[in-house]
């Protein structure tokens, strides 16, 4: 039965709701591409223009929303009250190999078939909270490629705390924002995870936001070097991207997140992941704004 046929807009809600997921699986297909591309790394780190970056790709076919929504196999930490913050529910959202494990990741596949071209050799697709269940991923998904892009921890931090809205999941402690040493905890943990996961898969590669604004082609030729396909047209990296409602060219983000931390929020993020800011090379940014508020408004 071919559910694509329906109108898009129909479709692409459909297949966000569970008990649809769960009919679906009969009609499914076992996926076998050629290439499974995993994008892993921490919230607000530019994971989702690096994904649509590589979806413009002719070999590489993405999804249109993270691959979790569209899976009642894979717990997301929204499940749990934690939105944008897995590192406080990552039992729950751990998957090892094992019993089981197997028929679940063929469930998830089922399920996504019916999201990803018919025919596509190369599948993309980047659900952050994935970034926890790399073990899972490699065993089950073959041949499994991760690429781990990293963005300043000052930066990250600063995002996750505007962007999430812990109200709107019922979290039962926060109703408004996170603070800001919470959010700079779930950049540390995220890094502590992927290095001790690397150990166990074949194909890593790590890359870093700075470098992917301020250099888009080399970072990209790194990137489908590394998947052994042909490079992206230099052209498109110049376009406008429509990233969380805003279109705009690549570009470094960082400096408007920096003015709206204030110096009291970046010494608490460095007393959470300090050593970790320290490994990457990440400087306390120069620019700090009078108050939080003051830096350009972007929701």
């Amino acid at each position: 039965m071919d559910f694509s046929l329906l109108p898009f807009r129909v479709w692409n809600r459909l297949r966000r709701f569970r008990a649809l997921q769960r009919a679906f699986v009969p009609f499914g297909c076992d996926l076998k591409p050629d290439r499974w591309i995993f994008i892993i790394g921490c919230y607000n780190s530019g994971t989702t223009l690096l994904n649509a970056i590589l979806s413009t790709h002719h070999q590489l076919s993405g999804l249109e929303c993270e691959g979790v929504a569209l899976t009642d196999a894979l717990p997301r930490p929204e499940e749990y009250g934690w939105t944008r913050m897995w590192c406080r529910c990552f039992d729950q959202m751990r998957l090892e190999p094992g019993p089981g494990m197997e028929e679940r990741a063929r469930r998830v596949k089922r399920q996504w078939s019916f999201s990803y071209p018919r025919n596509a050799t190369c599948l993309l697709e980047k659900s952050i909270a994935n970034t926890a269940r790399i073990p899972f991923l490699d065993a089950y998904f073959q041949p499994a490629y991760f690429i781990y892009l990293v963005r300043d921890g000052y930066a990250v931090a600063e995002g996750i705390q505007r962007k999430a809205n812990p109200a709107r999941w019922n979290h039962p402690v926060y109703e408004d924002l996170y603070p800001i040493e919470l959010c700079a905890e779930q950049w540390k943990v995220t890094d502590e995870v992927v290095k001790q996961d690397r150990e166990v898969v074949e194909r890593f590669l790590r890359v870093h936001y700075e470098d992917l604004a301020s250099n888009p082609k080399s970072t990209i030729r790194r990137i489908t070097d590394f998947l052994g396909i042909e490079p992206i047209d230099d052209s498109k990296l110049k376009k406008k991207w429509g990233v969380h409602g805003y279109e705009r060219p690549i570009q470094n983000m960082n400096p408007r997140s920096y003015a709206r931390l204030s110096s009291e929020d970046m010494e608490t993020i460095e007393k959470t992941a300090g050593v970790l800011l320290r490994k990457y090379g990440y400087e306390r940014p120069e620019v700090i704004a009078e108050g939080k508020g003051d830096g350009p408004s972007e929701k």
